[in-house]
């Protein structure tokens, strides 16, 4: 499996979806505080899966690898 390299636009949007990340878990325990359970939760969700988001080329490669190990070539 050959590295390439990452665009300024992909590192740019990966910080982003970073910062989104971080950003929501403060909202997120804003709406809790002030008892409001549901809408906590989703934005929790929303933080989870910004972050995903942001390790989305390393969430890449390690699935790629196990594919290799799991089903050699």
């Amino acid at each position: 499996m050959a590295q390439r390299k990452r665009s300024t636009g992909e590192l740019i949007s990966s910080v982003t979806f970073f910062g989104a990340a971080i950003w929501l878990v403060f909202e997120a325990k804003l709406f809790l505080e002030g008892g409001e359970t549901l809408k906590g939760v989703i934005v929790y969700v929303g933080a989870f899966l910004s972050l995903l988001a942001s390790f989305r080329f390393k969430i890449q490669r390690l699935i790629l690898r196990l594919r290799d190990v799991i089903w050699p070539k």
